[in-house]
C-alpha cells in the first residue's frame, strides 16, 4: 500500500469515528527587520578581528559611528578567555581595538510602519582578567533620542557571558535608526554584542 491510499484510509477511519482532521500549517516567524544581525559578514581572520573606523560600512547592514568597532571570530582567546559568539561565528566589539570610546558603535536603520509595535532584542557579553576585560554595557539610542543602558555584570574568568536584554517601541517613521554605543567605562577593551532581531 503507497503512502497516499494509507492517509486516504485512515482519514476515513477518523471520520468513521466522528474525529475531524485539520491540517494547518504553522504560522511563519515575523522577519528580522535587522540585517546582518549575528555579524557574520564580512569574514575576519580565524581566532582574529578586524577593526573598522568611524564612517565604515562594510559590516553588511551598519555603518561605524564614534571612533571604531571591530568585528571578532568566536576562536578568538586572550588572557585565558574563550571570546565564543553568542550566536554563528562572529560578534561586534563596540569598543573598537584601541579607542574605547563611548562615542563608538554601529547604527542601522530599519524600514518600519508608523504606529507600530516591534521588538528588539540583542545580547551583552562580559568576562574579566582584572585588568584588560571588565563587566560591561551597551548603550542604544532609537532615532537620535536618549541613550538606554543595558549593562551585564556577569563577567566569568573563563569564557563570554551572554546576557540577552529586549525591549519594545513604537515607530514614529517609515524608517526607524536604531544606535548601539560602547557603554563600558575606558579601561575595558571589551563590549560584546550580538544576536541583534527586530521583529
Amino acid at each position: 500500500m503507497d503512502l497516499h491510499s494509507f492517509m486516504d484510509r485512515y482519514a476515513r477511519r477518523l471520520r468513521a469515528a466522528g474525529v475531524a482532521l485539520t491540517l494547518t500549517a504553522p504560522l511563519p516567524a515575523a522577519a528580522n527587520l535587522i540585517q546582518n544581525g549575528s555579524f557574520e559578514d564580512p569574514l575576519v581572520p580565524n581566532a582574529g578581528f578586524t577593526n573598522f573606523l568611524a564612517g565604515s560600512t562594510a559590516i553588511t547592514g551598519w555603518k561605524v559611528v564614534g571612533i571604531d568597532t571591530a568585528i571578532v571570530d568566536g576562536d578568538f582567546t586572550q588572557s585565558g578567555i574563550a571570546f565564543v559568539a553568542q550566536d554563528g561565528n562572529q560578534w561586534a566589539d563596540l569598543a573598537g581595538v584601541t579607542s574605547n570610546s563611548t562615542l563608538s558603535g554601529l547604527t542601522q536603520t530599519v524600514t518600519t510602519i508608523v504606529g507600530e509595535l516591534y521588538e528588539l532584542s540583542f545580547y551583552v557579553g562580559s568576562a574579566t582578567d582584572g585588568r584588560f576585560f571588565f563587566p560591561t554595557a551597551v548603550d542604544l539610542s532609537i532615532d537620535g533620542g536618549g541613550r538606554t543602558r543595558f549593562a551585564n555584570p556577569n563577567a566569568p574568568t573563563s569564557a563570554l557571558d551572554w546576557m540577552r536584554f529586549s525591549l519594545q517601541f513604537t515607530a514614529t517613521s517609515a524608517a526607524t535608526s536604531l544606535t548601539f554605543f560602547n557603554g563600558a567605562a575606558a579601561n575595558n577593551f571589551n563590549t560584546a554584542f550580538d544576536n541583534v532581531s527586530a521583529n
